[in-house]
């Protein structure tokens, strides 16, 4: 096994890692926590409960997706959980636009909304390429929407360090709390835009 594959490895078991962590804590602070979840079943109690179902297919089984051995072994295995993913990666974006336009803080919709329909496009984009059989522009579009559906790491990543430390300009706290939700998913679309799309075209000599 070459130092590559390791890296890739751990990268892949750490990925899994955190998602299982962060999930585990978003559930506990939004489904736990006394009145977080919203006045009643069918105002944003509902869209919750959705979005987190709808997730759980996306989290676990995008990593499959990836797997070579596994999509060339059994292709139909790799379809299946491509369906499951698009059925559970359209619903979560759905969901998260609706939660985004009408949650409370102000600050936290637009951000909220876009990444939710970036994610709906580029998921749809992935799954329209494949049925076509452009599987080279479907991988690319599926890095895509996998970079938004860990969303829920970046952002608690992000959290999870000090304000002072990476806020240090800013003062006002409503500020940062927008300024946090740009970021999460802001940088990892440039950082995966970098790695398969900038760079490959500076390295070509055509």
């Amino acid at each position: 096994m070459t130092f590559r594959n390791i890296l890739v490895r751990v990268g892949w078991a750490l990925v899994i890692v955190l998602s299982a962590y962060y999930l585990y804590r978003a559930v506990l602070y939004r489904f736990i926590t006394p009145d977080l979840l919203g006045p009643s079943l069918f105002n944003k109690k509902l869209f919750y409960f959705g979005h987190l179902i709808a997730a759980l297919p996306v989290l676990l089984g995008a990593p499959l997706q990836f797997y070579t051995k596994l999509r060339d072994n059994r292709p139909e295995i790799h379809r299946l959980i491509g369906r499951l993913y698009v059925i559970g990666a359209s619903f979560a974006a759905l969901s998260a636009i609706y939660l985004g336009a009408t949650i409370e803080y102000e600050g936290s919709r637009l951000p909220i909304v876009v990444a939710g329909t970036l994610w709906l496009f580029f998921t749809l984009a992935a799954w329209r390429c494949a049925i076509n059989g452009r599987f080279v522009e479907h991988r690319l579009f599926m890095i895509r929407s996998y970079a938004f559906a860990l969303i829920l790491i970046w952002l608690r990543i992000i959290g999870d360090i000090p304000g002072d430390y990476i806020f240090f300009y800013i003062q006002d706290q409503a500020i940062r709390d927008t300024t946090q939700e740009w970021m999460s998913w802001v940088i990892p679309l440039l950082v995966v835009e970098f790695t398969i799309s900038w760079l490959p075209m500076l390295r070509s000599n055509k």
